[in-house]
């Protein structure tokens, strides 16, 4: 092949990440919407003479970055990013209910906005789990009124999922749309991703896999980027919008040298 060959670069890449130290992958992103690399390097300059012009010039401080954006998130991108393992257990949840949820299912269903969660006459209230608090610590408003006034808990009593309310909470939430809020217990196989202070996203190798369009022949060629040392961001944004596309996660990593080399980066053009 021609060292002339032209070739032009529009697949995303398939990106694995691999544990330096024991060589095993840790990730990989198949669902990337964005991959793109960038070099960068500063000069400065020796100048004199009239005018003070540009005479030498030194090429320093390279730097490189890896920008990818992720169609999808994961739990295991989530572990990456945060630099710590994924945790599983039970958890304390925070609920806010105030709809009424079908419990003869598991797990329970919301009915929706169709069915607002209502005290009856007698004061009685049906929740979708059992509360980890007393009923004297479970905060009712009324639904016009939500995290205002809260109602009346002296008297309420609790059997499982069945909240009642005593002489002066009826008097105020009784046959009216209510809003509950109190804390329930998660199942054992609850995951919890934890960002701390102290722990960030560690180093790893890169390999990436796309293909290239050959001028000449029209046809796709693989090609394969490898980067032996990556810092791996500990940046992350999350975003939850109600319009639009879904929102990606990018990544921006750090592309360091090598530990035995002074290479950054690799880019094979190979055949099948």
């Amino acid at each position: 092949m021609s060292l002339n060959t032209k070739f032009g670069a529009k697949e995303v890449m398939d990106v694995t990440l691999y544990d330096m130290q024991t060589g095993d992958p840790f990730i990989s992103f198949d669902t990337l919407k964005t991959s793109s690399i960038s070099v960068t390097a500063e000069k400065v300059y020796a100048r004199g003479g009239r005018g003070n012009v540009k005479l030498i010039t030194w090429e320093l401080n390279k730097e490189a970055t890896l920008t990818i954006e992720d169609a999808l998130i994961s739990p295991r991108s989530l572990e990456l990013v945060t630099g710590m393992a994924v945790a599983k257990g039970q958890q304390t949840l925070h609920v806010r209910q105030k709809t009424e949820f079908d419990t003869s299912k598991e797990p329970v269903v919301d009915k929706g906005l169709n069915f607002p969660l209502v005290c009856s006459s007698a004061g009685v209230i049906n929740l979708a789990w059992t509360p980890i608090e007393t009923a004297a610590n479970i905060r009712v408003y009324l639904a016009d009124d939500d995290a205002g006034t809260r109602v009346d808990m002296v008297g309420a009593s609790l059997a499982e999922k069945q909240l009642t309310l005593g002489e002066t909470g009826i008097a105020t939430a009784g046959g009216k749309k209510v809003v509950v809020y109190y804390t329930r217990k998660s199942s054992e196989n609850t995951e919890v991703y934890t960002v701390t202070a102290d722990k960030f996203a560690g180093t790893y190798k890169l390999v990436g896999e796309t293909v290239i369009r050959n001028l000449n022949t029209g046809k796709d060629e693989p090609f394969q980027v490898i980067i032996p040392n990556l810092k791996w961001t500990s940046d992350l944004e999350l975003g939850f919008a109600a319009e639009g596309d879904p929102v990606t996660t990018t990544f921006e990593c750090e592309i360091l040298r090598a530990a035995d080399s002074s290479t950054m980066i690799q880019m094979i053009k190979y055949e099948y």
